[in-house]
């Protein structure tokens, strides 16, 4: 669940799983409350968020069909970009 929140956290306020944590033990801490309830809480009151505009769910549908595509791509490059130094 942690993970899980941390998840949300780096996505929601664009930080790293680093910050992403301190931000929940800040929240613990403050509140007084367990890191997985905190955590657990983040996960529950996602519901409460507006859902995504369609046209977002269109395109990250097509990022999650087609990222296999990109992944052979940078695999690629990055081989190339190898070969290059040696």
């Amino acid at each position: 669940m942690i993970e899980q929140a941390k998840g949300v956290l780096m996505w929601m306020y664009g930080l790293n799983a680093e910050q992403a944590f301190k931000v929940l033990v800040w929240r613990s801490q403050d509140a007084n409350i367990k890191l997985r309830d905190i955590a657990a809480q983040v996960i529950e009151d996602l519901r409460l968020l507006p859902p995504p505009d369609p046209k977002t769910s269109a395109v990250f549908d097509h990022l999650l069909l087609n990222g296999h595509e990109r992944l052979v791509c940078d695999h690629e490059s990055r081989s190339a970009a190898r070969l290059d130094l040696q």
